[in-house]
């Protein structure tokens, strides 16, 4: 009883923030006192989310019914919730003095509220109508956010564009979703799902699936729906630290909650992780040649994202869950401080040219780089966790040769006895902790397996393609296929003329 009590509660609180916001804002007098109580009673409602994993550990998981639609509180709906919450109050708070005297401080208020309250919905939703029904509603309230100056060309393009795309995409997810729900006889359990799909047979259960998949795909801006999030730099910082920090990360949450129906279908799921490998490797390219802040973190972005994405394609759902978490706390805090990036850039410029290596110091930086990552790796495993499965075992050694890489460049960039210390310990650091937490999620997460998750090899093909991207990078030779990947990486991150007119200088 005391779970129902607390999840209602989480509801009320959400629900009655964006009304109380609304309503303050329809004065421009009272936009500030407004930001200021929004910001405060999504911080209380963070601290119900605490309460409830407290909860939720000691009692199990609680579901509130409505008919036959409800919401849930298990340990996956507490974590994310707990998470949204608490980056939404810090950015909101943040937002406070960020855009005091701004004419559109009410309106981001409202926006940013109304998206919190959406988001917490759809983490919490247990049955198939809720669950549309709070994505169609994040999607709408994103696009508002990006409405905050509507005024800007780039502004207005990004609009468009993240509307047709979050249309045409959640439109075949309500097709889907409808089907669903009239094999099913009406709002049904997402827990219930897999016996509703196999009843519908193999082509109508492909075609539902591969409906969800798309609208998951164009909420992370993954290829080749990835024509959106380019395009949202001109919505204020806190709007892009709140969308950065939870929206675009929806996309797992959809392929997890509805598993029972995706994950059955092999080369789906083969398709899955192609596609967000792709985007890696895509998007880590296109990031190497912005010149502006917000843009590296926007590709940035992609590429998690790509990362995650990939992660599920591979059933491996816990270590999905985990990169979403961590990602969106890192990248909340460099939207934040990206007023900051500039003078980092500037300090990282002028900084003395490091001496060439020669001798045998250029010897030992390879074989440092392939020892230390990897023989953490085999330690960590040995000491941390028991047998793992493929999928988890192919993201720890993407997660080790990208460890290898990152010791390399920094090696080869100065190789002092200082510099080998810290990043030796830094890399091993991370691996075990990596490890730890991975095992963790896994444990407390407790995810349903894929059924027929694709290949851990796959995970071989983006890796090949980030290493030769590296190695384009360092190369001081012409070559034609870097001077062809550096055009296409610049073409894809040129504004086009008609928006350029107008924007501001």
């Amino acid at each position: 009883m005391m779970g129902e009590v607390v999840l209602a509660l989480m509801i009320i609180v959400a629900c009655s923030t964006t009304a109380i916001a609304v309503a303050l804002c329809w004065r421009r007098s009272s936009s500030h006192i407004a930001a200021r109580i929004a910001a405060g009673m999504t911080g209380a409602n963070f601290a119900i989310a605490v309460a409830s994993a407290v909860l939720t550990l000691a009692t199990g998981s609680v579901t509130l019914e409505l008919g036959r639609s409800s919401v849930q509180l298990d340990p996956l709906s507490v974590l994310l919730s707990a998470l949204v919450l608490g980056l939404s109050a810090l950015i909101q708070s943040f937002a406070v003095r960020y855009l005091r005297g701004d004419r559109r401080q009410g309106w981001f208020v409202v926006v940013a509220t109304a998206l919190t309250a959406a988001t917490v919905l759809l983490v919490c939703a247990a049955s198939v109508l809720v669950f549309a029904l709070a994505w169609v509603s994040a999607g709408a309230a994103l696009i508002a956010a990006l409405a905050t100056y509507p005024d800007l060309p780039q502004a207005r393009e990004g609009i468009r564009r993240t509307a047709v795309r979050f249309a045409l995409a959640d439109a075949g997810l309500l097709v889907g979703v409808g089907v669903l729900i009239v094999a099913g006889g009406g709002d049904r359990p997402l827990r219930e799902l897999g016996p509703i799909a196999a009843s519908l047979g193999e082509p109508l259960s492909l075609a539902v699936a591969a409906l969800l998949v798309i609208a998951s795909l164009a909420r992370s801006s993954q290829l080749p729906f990835h024509g959106w999030l380019p395009f949202t730099l001109a919505a204020p910082t806190p709007v892009s630290a709140l969308m950065h920090a939870g929206v675009v990360n929806a996309g797992a949450i959809l392929l997890m909650r509805f598993s029972p129906v995706i994950s059955v279908h092999a080369w789906l799921m083969t398709t899955i992780v192609l596609l967000g490998g792709a985007t890696l490797v895509w998007a880590s390219a296109v990031r190497l040649v912005r010149p502006d802040v917000k843009g590296r973190l926007v590709y940035s972005t992609m590429a998690q994202m790509g990362f995650m994405i990939m992660a599920c394609g591979l059933g491996a759902y816990a270590a999905a869950i985990f990169h979403l978490i961590a990602h969106s706390l890192f990248k909340s805090s460099l939207f934040l401080g990206a007023g900051m990036g500039v003078s980092r850039f500037v300090t990282e410029r002028d900084r003395p040219a490091a001496e060439p290596l020669t001798g045998v110091r250029r010897l030992l930086v390879p074989l440092i780089a392939i020892v230390v990552p990897v023989s953490g790796l085999i330690v960590a495993e040995l000491l941390l966790t028991g047998p793992i499965a493929p999928a988890n075992l192919a993201l720890l050694a993407f997660v080790a040769a990208t460890g290898v890489i990152t010791l390399a460049s920094t090696l080869l960039g100065r190789f002092t006895v200082s510099t080998l210390l810290i990043s030796v310990t830094g890399i091993l650091v991370l691996i075990l902790a990596y490890i730890a937490f991975l095992s963790a999620f896994s444990a407390a997460l407790d995810p349903v397996p894929a059924s027929a998750p694709a290949p851990a090899w796959l995970v071989a093909m983006p890796f090949a393609a980030l290493l030769t991207l590296d190695l384009l990078t360092r190369t001081r030779t012409t070559s034609r296929l870097r001077d062809r990947v550096y055009a296409l990486a610049l073409t894809a991150t040129t504004v086009t003329p008609s928006l350029a007119k107008g924007l501001p200088r």
